[in-house]
């Protein structure tokens, strides 16, 4: 596709865009036929609603003395959990974080890793000083060598430095009444309804309460004992490992710095040997240039 007939194409598609063109917009109160829709859908979706809230409450009126036990000691045991699981949680990071600190070794792998980082930045960057500063003591001694093969005087020696609108009539679109009333229907209905309901009848059902109360203290009695249990395990695993990681870094620090020195002083004799054979080679070659 050519430049111009992909301007073209862009071009047309914005004025497109900004004319509305194709557009419709669905206008749900009208005051008329689209709103009457609109309307009918939302009532349709309380009638419904008022339907599942009766459905949920007669249900949870047949619930038994058994199923209030049941949900009672479930509920119990997950409230007793969660209580307690913090507090386990807090007390085993504690614990954790301590032993993860000391006696684990983290100190001293922190130091040797740190030494050895320490030491090969230094040997890099000394050795990169290095190599910069024999390159230019090796470019002037090759270019004399080199230029001393020339039969004339050369010059001086140089140090190199460079390093849609509706449609007409009084009836509406069949299509557009339907998305009136769905509408209607989506901002009406509640899905929580019958779950409402079941609550309402669990209320009024005396069976259903008093099994519920009698096991909602041992579940929570359990829940709690295992959630602070739970807490205490998964609070140690994570201080350990907080514990470890900063003894580690600390002293991973004091390796580096401890490390960088030598490395430093390591490393600059051979970065200036690199450097000053290199300088050499590109001296001696210019020099022997002649020019």
């Amino acid at each position: 596709m050519s430049r111009r007939s992909l301007f073209v194409m862009v071009a047309t598609l914005v004025a497109a865009l900004a004319s509305g063109a194709g557009c419709h917009r669905l206008d749900c109160f009208d005051d008329g036929p689209l709103e009457a829709r609109y309307h009918d859908g939302e009532a349709a979706a309380e009638r419904q609603n008022q339907a599942d809230l009766e459905r949920g409450r007669a249900d949870g009126l047949a619930l038994t003395r058994a199923d209030g036990d049941s949900d009672g000691y479930g509920d119990g045991y997950r409230d007793g959990f969660d209580a307690a699981y913090a507090g386990g949680w807090s007390d085993g990071y504690a614990a954790g974080y301590g032993d993860g600190g000391a006696g684990t070794g983290a100190c001293d792998a922190g130091y040797a890793d740190g030494w050895d980082g320490g030491y090969a930045d230094g040997w890099n960057d000394a050795a990169d000083a290095g190599y910069a500063d024999g390159w230019d003591s090796g470019y002037s001694d090759g270019w004399y060598d080199g230029d001393a093969t020339c039969a004339s005087d050369a010059t001086k020696p140089r140090r190199r430095t460079d390093a849609p609108a509706e449609a007409s009539g009084d009836a509406p679109d069949p299509e557009d009444l339907q998305a009136c009333y769905d509408r209607g229907w989506s901002a009406g209905r509640d899905a929580s309804a019958y779950l409402r309901g079941v609550e309402l009848g669990k209320r009024d059902n005396p069976d259903y309460q008093a099994g519920y109360q009698s096991a909602y203290p041992r579940g929570w009695d359990a829940g709690a004992a295992a959630g602070d249990q739970a807490g205490l395990d998964d609070g140690y695993a994570a201080g350990w490992n907080d514990g470890y990681d900063d003894a580690y870094a600390a002293c991973w620090s004091g390796g580096y710095d401890d490390g960088y020195g030598p490395g430093y002083d390591d490393g600059y004799g051979p970065g200036w040997d690199d450097g000053y054979g290199d300088g050499y080679d590109s001296g001696y070659s210019d020099g022997a240039s002649c020019s």
